[in-house]
């Protein structure tokens, strides 16, 4: 066939369309082989990127260190070993995952598919178990290095709290500063401490390491009381302390330029002594010592204010004593006058009343009144003098204030014992005067209104009250006289004497009323005979003495005949018989 025929033969049509055909298919099998070959390239990527994060587990810088820790603690030395054989095979698995990726990166650049695609599903195997063989390894790597890691982060921890504590002296320095290079050498120890741990953790000596370790908890601990605690100690000494020595020294000069005793607080030698404390106090916080200054300062600190508060109690004292001496000269006086008019009463009264007995408490009060005045007499002596402490004086002038108010009080009482016996006295006598006078009014009555029975009751009632007006009259003739009993008798005598003339009163109103009634009844008794019946009744019942039914008697009667206007005629009666 010649290039004629041949060309006759691309011009048929049918030939045509073969070509294409064929020409098509090419393509989609070049296409399809393209983009096998591209998603083989992915899955090699994806494994590569397995491959390298299982690479990067750091198994040999963690063996090593199990290693080095074998070599100090054999406990351990047999799990190590095994830990050493296991990497070594998962070295070797290493080699071979090499191998096959470089071999799968060759047939992926000729492009054979289906000899990559073999390949890398060996590999996904291969790093299925190489990836386990690496976890577990590195979880009993882990596991043997766990001392390591919890110092790691132990030590983390302190370098905050270090970093902190540099940050706080630096805020501090002002209030820090004599205790300053003490501090910042501390902060040097501690640097020096830290490089010390790292080296020894560098080296696998985590025992050594973890010595460190607590030894910079220690001191870390320690500087950081020192910077909560200096300030406030340093202010005491170097502030505090000696302002407070100086007001109190200020104080004392003030005190004695005004006679105010001061030898018994000693205050120049305790002054001395906090001072010169107080400096070695100064040099021992510029060396950071603070445990054994802290009671100390604070123990100055409170004696000082305890010196100050004696010194303005004797300031205080120094102004009273003089109010307390007049208060004492003033009440010793009074006692006196007192117990003087006592005395006097005491003559005059004492076997009226038998109140012998109370000469044994003016003798008593005498001598009280005696010690009164010599305590008085020393006292003004110390003032004068100034030999003892104001305070102490104030104790003696009080307690001696406190007997002038005790011997005041027993000479009151023993007055009021004789006033009360003497009114007493003259209330009985006026009270007999009252009740002889309201006996005879009670006779008056009864003999004006001329009553034809009298009760037996009245009558005992009379007698009674006889006897006692007479019983008083014999009291107030006895000598000494029973004032108890005469308050008693005197009492029951007013209580019985007014109830009898209340009585009596109620007695001679019924008489009246009778008697009215009657006269106004006699108008109208030769009209009315049931009046006169009843009317004659009636006087006879008042004959009788029984004066309560006499006069309901002669009321109804009255009534009967004058409804209404009974009332009115008894009062106007009532008045035309006085």
């Amino acid at each position: 066939m010649n290039f004629e025929m041949i060309l006759n033969l691309f011009k048929r049509l049918e030939v045509q369309i073969a070509l294409v055909v064929l020409i098509v298919l090419f393509l989609v099998i070049l296409i399809i082989k393209r983009m096998n070959l591209h998603q083989l390239k992915q899955k090699m990527q994806a494994v590569e990127k397995r491959y390298n994060n299982v690479k990067s587990v750091p198994l040999p810088f963690k063996l090593n260190k199990a290693v080095a820790l074998a070599r100090v603690n054999p406990e351990i030395l047999e799990n190590v070993n095994d830990f050493k054989n296991n990497f070594e095979e998962i070295q070797e698995n290493f080699k071979s995952i090499v191998h096959v990726l470089a071999e799968t990166e060759d047939v992926l650049v000729i492009g054979k598919s289906k000899h990559a695609k073999l390949n890398l599903q060996d590999l996904n195997q291969m790093l299925n178990q190489i990836e386990k063989q690496v976890d577990q390894l590195n979880s009993r790597l882990d596991s043997i290095l766990e001392e390591e890691n919890q110092q790691r982060g132990q030590i983390t921890e302190l370098k905050e709290m270090f970093r902190q504590a540099k940050t706080d002296l630096t805020a501090r320095s002002v209030q820090l500063s004599p205790s300053l290079p003490a501090l910042e050498s501390r902060l040097g120890e501690i640097e020096k401490a830290f490089t010390s741990f790292e080296e020894w953790m560098y080296a696998s000596e985590f025992g050594k390491a973890k010595e460190k370790m607590e030894e910079i908890q220690i001191t870390l601990d320690e500087l950081r009381h020192w910077i909560d605690e200096l300030p406030e100690l340093i202010g005491l000494a170097n502030g505090v302390i000696p302002k407070q020595i100086d007001e109190i020294a200020e104080l004392t000069k003030r005190l004695n330029a005004k006679q105010v005793y001061t030898r018994h607080l000693e205050v120049e030698n305790n002054l001395a002594l906090i001072q010169e404390t107080t400096q070695q106090d100064q040099i021992s916080l510029s060396r950071c010592q603070v445990t054994a200054v802290q009671e100390h300062l604070r123990e100055n600190q409170k004696r000082l204010a305890q010196l100050l508060t004696s010194l303005q109690k004797e300031e205080t004292a120094k102004e009273d004593v003089s109010k307390h001496i007049e208060l004492l000269g003033s009440g010793l006086t009074e006692i006196k006058n007192m117990h003087g008019q006592l005395t006097e009463h005491l003559k005059k009264d004492a076997g009226r009343f038998g109140w012998e007995n109370l000469n044994d408490l003016l003798i008593e009060k005498q001598k009280s009144i005696g010690l009164l005045e010599a305590s008085l007499l020393q006292s003004t002596k110390v003032i004068e003098e100034n030999s003892m402490p104001s305070s102490s004086l104030m104790l003696k002038l009080k307690e001696s204030l406190q007997d002038v108010h005790n011997a005041k009080n027993d000479l009151s009482h023993a007055f009021d014992r004789l006033s009360s016996a003497r009114n007493d006295e003259d209330r009985a006598k006026k009270q007999l005067l009252k009740l002889h006078l309201i006996m005879n009014e009670i006779q008056v009555k009864i003999r004006k209104f001329k009553l034809p029975v009298i009760s037996e009751t009245y009558e005992g009632d009379l007698r009674k009250s006889y006897q006692y007006v007479n019983s008083i009259a014999k009291l107030l003739e006895e000598s000494p006289l029973d004032i108890q009993l005469l308050n008693a008798t005197v009492n029951d005598a007013i209580d019985h004497i007014y109830k009898l003339y209340n009585n009596v009163n109620n007695l001679v109103g019924t008489v009246e009323m009778i008697e009215n009634t009657i006269v106004y009844g006699n108008k109208y008794r030769s009209q009315d005979a049931e009046l006169d019946t009843q009317l004659t009744r009636a006087e006879l019942l008042f004959r009788n003495g029984d004066y309560t039914q006499a006069i309901k008697v002669a009321i109804a009667a009255v009534e009967a005949v004058q409804p209404k206007h009974f009332e009115g005629l008894i009062k106007e009666n009532a008045k035309s018989a006085y």
